[in-house]
């Protein structure tokens, strides 16, 4: 034995969510870090959950430190990525849908219901945590009517 410290499991239940955005006193998204540095001592991989409520979107942005996978568990949602002519492309979420966005790519996410919660589980290797300054996360805009193609 190394002598290592670890643990096997944590329940999200467990995990103090890494940041929830409320409106009007109701929260429309929450995050939680369910293996990272604080919650299991992992140094190279980080593993999140992620609610959005009915219509709620996280706005144009991109992380310079790390790739990013995002795996749809229930809901539907639209992922935005830019492409190389600058301009956003969206692609749907469903159930079982893998998103990768590689690293300083910007991107956006939104749910596309305004009745149901669009929830996925996402991957950050080679970092700690969800820090921004760990991740390189870097606001790139609102998005735009122009780039809400998926009803």
């Amino acid at each position: 034995m190394s002598g290592r410290k670890f643990k096997v499991s944590i329940g999200e239940g467990k995990v103090t969510p890494e940041f929830i955005v409320k409106e009007n006193d109701k929260i429309i998204m929450e995050c939680r870090e369910l293996i990272s540095d604080s919650t299991v001592g992992s140094k190279n991989v980080v593993v999140f959950r992620v609610v959005f409520g009915p219509g709620a979107e996280h706005s144009k942005h991109r992380h310079i430190n790390c790739d990013e996978m995002v795996y749809c568990i229930s809901g539907r949602g639209a992922e935005g990525i830019k492409e190389n002519k600058g301009e956003y492309k969206e692609y749907e979420y469903t159930p079982g849908t893998v998103m990768y966005v590689p690293k300083g790519v910007a991107h956006y996410t939104r749910n596309l219901d305004y009745f149901e919660p669009f929830v996925c589980i996402g991957i950050f290797p080679g970092i700690s945590n969800m820090d921004k300054n760990t991740t390189g996360y870097e606001t790139m805009g609102e998005i735009s009517l122009k780039d809400r193609v998926l009803k």
